[in-house]
């Protein structure tokens, strides 16, 4: 067993993100999961989020 800790950060030009916090973590929890082999057991994922709004400077 091992943990292994990613820290992503993703910015995006637009509008802010219209996804609440909960739907959010909620899709990268799906999609990470999905990356994962079966056959070498089930990962438990936790996504920690913080949003802030940036300048388009």
């Amino acid at each position: 067993m091992e943990e292994q800790i990613i820290t992503v950060t993703i910015k995006t030009n637009g509008e802010p993100c219209e996804l609440s916090d909960s739907e959010i973590k909620a899709w990268y929890e799906k999609h990470i999961q999905e990356l994962f082999d079966p056959n070498y057991g089930t990962p438990e994922i936790s996504v920690a989020l913080q949003r802030r709004q940036i300048s388009g400077d």
